[in-house]
């Protein structure tokens, strides 16, 4: 589980009455905080593995990013 769903876990309120549970909610200030700390992930994620997709530059050969298998593979890591 992420950072993000360990936090939005812990800060989710429920209505409960008679045992039944009717809906769950989180405050605006703790979804910002949900997503402020999903972005924080991504840009982690983004830190320890763009070098992977990244071409060095030489006299030889211009390299460039592989950038559809860099999305592809983060968006595999957000799930």
């Amino acid at each position: 589980m992420s950072k993000a769903e360990d936090y939005i876990t812990q800060n989710t309120k429920t209505l409960e009455e008679y045992g039944k549970e009717y809906f769950k909610w989180l405050t605006p200030d703790q979804a910002r905080k949900a997503i402020k700390i999903a972005q924080e992930e991504i840009y982690e994620w983004l830190r320890n593995h763009i070098r992977n997709y990244a071409f060095m530059v030489t006299d030889e050969f211009e390299g460039d990013i592989d950038v559809d298998t860099a999305i592809n593979d983060l968006k595999q890591a957000i799930k």
